[in-house]
């Protein structure tokens, strides 16, 4: 599940990198995303920010030799460990890369510390940017993380994050269990999460940093939310075949809005191409998924192929952006949250009626994803006498 969350981003870069010059271009200065919306009022997400582990292995980086106590009381600190753990290496490749850090001729194992050490003064400022505006970062991405859940019900939601640098991989971030198993905290590697903004101005890395905090927090609320709603908890036998793959991206969609920045709103104008080609998947599979005369076993590979996580990654979570965002732009954010509290079937029938609306320009579900969403629910079973 967290090797899916980091994926989501991925794939909706790929789909702006293949569309149109057009897509490309920015939009509106005024943003449109979804998640710039007003916060929901029913609902509590606190977001903390550690700078701990950042700011120490900027200060021991920045050092002219390698300080071998500092080095290790670092390891102490969790967005460490949790990097450590993500190596899936032991520390000793941890202390060896930040000795190799000091040496030009080195070259790290895991953890590329040279890069950070020679751009030291740059992070510096940088992070005393973000300390100095640490409370309007919290309270943006919590807002943020508010926009998109429904306020149907009380709910209070925290989120930890923890900025560091090094992280081993492609990662620019990470979900930790909390130590009691409650809950889930996250490691942020400021390199990575905003080398594509890297140029621009401090405050616009800021506004970065903020949609993917906000993303990291939204996402645990969103579960959070899902477990306790008898909608979402209950299989919709009115959907039959198509039940996990609708489920399947009616879950993915909403946290995969956090992956794409606020200049490409509304989607359906500045992506159109790459909303038409992953459409067209996800139509694809349900066509599959109903297909009279498809035996058992043909059906099954496709059920199996909605379960895996590339599948989330790759299809359900762009596509379900796209519907999404179309809801929000055809029915309004109070749609859009209400058809999120009712389930599945609810989210797909808002999108349906969004793309009848007369000059919505938007892709049709496929016809039996329709047809299915037309048919009355089963009947409930009435109970027998005596």
């Amino acid at each position: 599940m967290r090797a899916a969350r980091a994926v989501l981003g991925l794939a909706l870069a790929a789909a702006v990198a293949s569309g149109p010059a057009a897509a490309r271009v920015p939009g509106p200065p005024i943003s449109r995303a979804p998640y710039d919306g007003p916060p929901t009022e029913n609902v509590a997400v606190t977001v903390t920010l550690d700078l701990t582990a950042a700011r120490d292995l900027l200060a021991l980086l920045s050092a002219p030799q390698l300080d071998a106590e500092r080095a290790k009381a670092l390891e102490e600190l969790p967005a460490v460990q949790a990097a450590i753990r993500e190596s899936r290496r032991p520390a000793e490749v941890f202390e060896k890369d930040l000795v190799s850090a000091f040496d030009e001729k080195a070259r790290p194992t895991v953890f590329d510390f040279h890069r950070i050490r020679e751009e030291s003064g740059r992070w510096k400022a940088l992070l005393e940017t973000i300390a100095a505006r640490e409370a309007d970062l919290t309270k943006m991405a919590s807002d943020r993380a508010r926009a998109l859940l429904p306020g149907d019900r009380r709910m209070a939601v925290t989120e930890t994050i923890y900025l560091t640098f090094g992280l081993p991989g492609r990662a620019d971030h990470v979900a930790v269990p909390s130590a009691n198993g409650a809950g889930w905290y996250v490691v942020i590697d400021l390199a990575r999460a905003l080398a594509d903004v890297q140029g621009s101005a401090p405050a616009d890395q800021v506004k970065h940093l903020a949609r993917l905090m906000a993303g990291e927090a939204y996402q645990r609320a969103w579960a959070e939310y899902r477990a306790g709603s008898a909608a979402w908890q209950k299989r919709d036998a009115s959907l039959g075949q198509l039940e996990p793959l609708l489920r399947r991206v009616a879950e993915a969609g909403p946290i995969a809005l956090y992956s794409v920045d606020e200049n490409f709103f509304p989607l359906a104008e500045w992506l159109r191409q790459p909303m038409r080609t992953n459409l067209d998947d996800l139509n694809r599979f349900a066509d599959h998924l109903m297909a009279k005369g498809q035996d058992l076993d043909a059906r099954m590979e496709v059920a199996a192929e909605i379960q895996k996580p590339e599948f989330t990654s790759n299809l359900a979570g762009p596509a379900g952006a796209f519907l999404s965002d179309a809801i929000v732009e055809g029915l309004g954010l109070d749609a859009y949250r209400s058809a999120l509290a009712a389930g599945p079937r609810a989210f797909f029938e808002a999108y349906d009626r969004a793309s009848q609306k007369k000059g919505s320009g938007l892709i049709l579900l496929a016809k039996p994803i329709r047809e299915q969403l037309a048919a009355p629910p089963p009947a409930a079973a009435t109970p027998r006498k005596g």
